[in-house]
């Protein structure tokens, strides 16, 4: 992968992890080239000769007006030129994706052709030892959850619905329960579902829940007033992001989510997804 030699130094963003850097990448629409996006390669589309001084004051220049950002949209898009994961695992996720959606659209706007076959396409892909998870591929990463583990599944989800927790859904889940596999299911209580339009849906799908996990002690339905949503597959990896697991059938709205696979940034969603 290209540009991995050509980091440049830039000014010190906290980060609670002591684990793997996660540099944004880009990916070519046309043939799938990915290329890490640091402080260096920015500067060489955007033009060196354009923005004075070193590091830090580049930096600062560009991130002030040339990218358009401020504010905290500058520091997260400072962290994630420098290699930063863990603001993308708090309430930040979504401006941090927002973030590396604009400056995908930098290399579109100056035409920085793909190393391998030219063109200019450029989609923002996701992050070192880290994927970015769009629309209705969420749909599919529950279906790979709930066959491929092995020891232990948490999935959280802010609100609940039988269009989701249907008969398929609640026989994909037994045939994991009957593998002892334990299983937590964190959803949100009553007060999430109140209106008339969602009660009906709710109420069944926590009917059948329910009555499944009194058949499996290996499953545990949590309710709390949460808006957690996201997956936990054994220590193999972690999803964490906008989209609702346990009601979201039709995925009508643009949903995303990242799938992380450092160690401590799985153990610290699934310490987050369990109600204190």
């Amino acid at each position: 992968m290209l540009f991995k030699s050509q980091a440049l130094l830039l000014p010190t963003f906290n980060s609670d992890s002591k684990g793997k850097n996660a540099h944004m990448e880009i990916k070519c629409g046309n043939c799938g080239y990915e290329t890490i996006v640091n402080a260096s390669l920015i500067k060489t589309v955007i033009g060196g000769g354009m923005i004075a001084g070193g590091a830090v004051g580049w930096v600062t220049y560009a991130f002030a007006g040339l990218l358009g950002f401020y504010g905290g949209a500058a520091a997260i898009a400072g962290l994630l030129l420098a290699g930063g994961s863990f603001v993308l695992l708090g309430k930040d996720f979504n401006m941090a994706v927002s973030v590396a959606e604009k400056i995908t659209d930098i290399f579109n706007k100056k035409e920085y052709e793909c190393a391998s076959c030219g063109e200019t396409d450029w989609e923002f892909s996701g992050f070192e030892d880290a994927d970015v998870i769009s629309g209705d591929a969420h749909k599919n990463e529950l279906r790979l959850a709930i066959s491929e583990v092995k020891k232990e599944l948490y999935i959280a989800s802010g609100f609940l619905s039988s269009n989701v927790v249907n008969e398929n859904f609640i026989q994909a889940l037994r045939f994991t329960l009957l593998r002892n596999v334990q299983i937590y299911l964190i959803v949100s209580d009553y007060r999430s579902h109140a209106s008339f339009w969602m009660k009906p849906g709710y109420d069944e799908a926590l009917f059948e829940l329910n009555k499944l996990s009194r058949e499996f002690s290996n499953l545990q339905v949590i309710q709390s007033h949460t808006h957690q949503k996201g997956i936990v597959v054994d220590d193999k990896y972690a999803i964490t992001g906008s989209f609702n697991f346990l009601s979201n059938q039709n995925v009508v709205r643009k949903e995303t989510s990242l799938k992380v696979f450092d160690i401590k940034a799985i153990n610290k969603v699934k310490r987050e997804m369990l109600p204190s």
